[in-house]
């Protein structure tokens, strides 16, 4: 019973906000509404957004074509019963006919388009974290569903979280030694539906390699909507609308600005970029320190012979992160206005799976981290997620005004105050108790002392690691990346062995000694020194 009630609640959290309008979210509006009306190009709302291709006089969404194709029939049965609201602002050139479309509007495509995949995606983890951990299965998809980014997208009309779900049941299937052609189909499914979603089904592949020609045929079936759009709009299967997609945002609203030397918006590697991912304010690991704990898990599956399982899991972090690297600057590979790096978040249910393991070995520790890890996205999407820069504190300012994201109570005119968000935040609470309810974990000593540990590395890497990278982009040097890659280990290997050491980091924390990048570059070094040195020297003393 808890189960139902702890992921129920997650989801119904998901399903009250109605969150703001932007390029992207009216981009699959866009492309929902023509598909429907049986046209492959989005001429009719081109004006309503920026996230477009303009090819052969006409326009096209520059998204994969699968969860608009998927939606199409739920806008149709919502505009035969005359619940699709009108523009605002009819006959306006962008960006005024953008912020004309209703909130409502979105958020219903959303609730059939995100919130139901969505919803089979917890069901999964939930399966699979059993599987590999008995019990932990409810705490693992509700640190997936409130804990990470999976929270915010889940409640704006983006395909990461349904192409999320169809990634993570291709590796639901492999791993449970099902269909490899089903697995196949779900994995061509989520590259039709999220385009980056192919180095997802390559490492797949990878994974199924005795599978491997099953698999790779039923990618190919499952990429059918992929095929038939290319059809559809240009007469060649092969051709997608997203490579003629452009890094800027032209006059009357359409991508103009081609970079001819961009395949796809990628470039030459940045590793300063995939620091910044991590350990920026809008950073994977800044917002989200629980995931973490799949480092750990990883360790854990592999001493339990799930080695391909951990090498799959590691491998896909680390080529997603390297991926995100390839592109030009930072904000695109954030993906624009959002409150984190978007693009990585097809890796998070893998990352959750490994969290299973690590959460029965460390109860206290990975609910610690989870609970900064909730109250960091229960904050960020309830004031409106999306961000234009790295200032994460508008969140926190957002609220101290009483100024929510609109949610489904806003309909009923009671605005987007207290009144309106009040149920949100009832729903988080119950998801969260009941998933703890569900766990029955001995919390050891060490255990215990570990969650204080880690409360406090977050603390140093999050006041430190942002402010070292800023430093970073005024000087344009990358002295504070390398501090903030020490930082982050030293950070890490304190808590893992308990050492007290770790505190000589705290001055990150305390004053403003991450503005002085070369300096906190030699006292990462040291407290790594130190770190090592003692355990050193024991073994030599023992050893005599």
């Amino acid at each position: 019973m808890l189960r139902f009630v702890a992921l129920g609640a997650v989801v119904l959290a998901w399903a009250l906000p109605m969150q703001s309008v932007g390029c992207g979210q009216n981009a699959h509006y866009a492309a929902t509404r023509s598909f429907a009306e049986g046209h492959p190009s989005v001429d009719r709302y081109a004006q309503e957004t920026c996230d477009l291709v303009r090819r052969g006089g006409h326009f096209y969404a520059a998204k994969g074509p699968a969860m608009d194709f998927w939606s199409a029939p739920w806008y149709l049965a919502l505009r035969t019963a005359d619940l699709v609201p009108k523009n605002r602002n009819p006959g306006t050139q962008f960006p005024a006919a953008m912020t004309g479309v209703p909130l409502r509007a979105i958020w219903q495509i959303g609730l059939w388009a995100v919130v139901l995949p969505g919803a089979f995606l917890l069901v999964l983890v939930r399966r699979l974290a059993d599987d590999v951990e008995p019990g932990t299965g409810v705490a693992t998809a509700v640190i997936l569903g409130l804990g990470t980014l999976v929270f915010p997208f889940a409640t704006l009309l983006f395909a990461h979280v349904p192409a999320a779900l169809l990634g993570f049941a291709a590796f639901a299937l492999l791993f449970e030694r099902r269909s490899a052609v089903l697995a196949g189909v779900c994995a061509g499914l989520a590259v039709a539906t999220d385009l980056p979603l192919l180095v997802v089904a390559v490492a797949l592949l990878l994974y199924a390699w005795r599978r491997a020609p099953a698999f790779a045929l039923g990618a190919l079936v499952g990429a059918a909507p992929l095929w038939a759009f290319g059809i559809w709009a240009f007469g060649n299967p092969f051709r997608i609308a997203y490579s003629g997609a452009a890094i800027d945002p032209g006059a009357g609203g359409v991508e103009q600005a081609h970079v001819h030397s961009l395949f796809f918006t990628l470039t030459s590697p940045h590793p300063h970029i995939a620091v910044q991912m991590l350990l920026s304010q809008r950073g994977l690991l800044a917002l989200s320190p629980v995931l973490a704990a799949a480092a750990g898990g990883v360790v854990l599956l592999w001493r339990r012979a799930l080695r391909a399982e951990a090498a799959l899991v590691a491998g896909l972090a680390l080529v997603e992160l390297a991926w995100s690297a390839f592109r030009p600057n930072y904000e695109l590979a954030l993906g624009g206005w959002v409150p984190g790096p978007r693009f990585l978040i097809p890796l998070l249910p893998f990352l959750a799976f490994a969290i299973a393991p690590a959460l029965r070995r460390a109860p206290a520790t990975v609910g610690a981290l989870a609970a900064i890890s909730i109250a960091a996205m229960t904050i960020a999407t309830s004031a409106e997620p999306l961000l234009s820069n790295d200032d994460t504190h508008h969140w926190i300012a957002r609220i101290a005004h009483g100024n929510f994201a609109a949610t489904a109570l806003s309909l009923t005119g009671v605005g987007h105050g207290w009144l309106a968000i009040l149920p949100f935040y009832v729903l988080v609470a119950v998801a969260v108790v009941a998933a703890v309810a569900t766990t029955h974990f001995a919390v050891r000593r060490r255990d215990a002392v570990g969650a204080v540990a880690a409360v406090l590395a977050w603390i140093v890497i999050e006041h430190g690691a942002p402010e070292l990278l800023h430093v970073d982009d005024l000087v344009r040097q990358s002295w504070g990346a390398v501090a903030a890659l020490l930082l982050l280990a030293a950070a890490t290997w304190a808590v893992v062995r308990l050492r007290p050491e770790g505190l000589l980091l705290l001055p990150f924390a305390l004053f403003a000694f991450d503005r002085h990048t070369k300096w906190a570059v030699l006292l990462a070094v040291a407290t790594l020194a130190a770190l090592t040195t003692r355990p050193a020297l024991a073994r030599r003393i023992s050893s005599r």
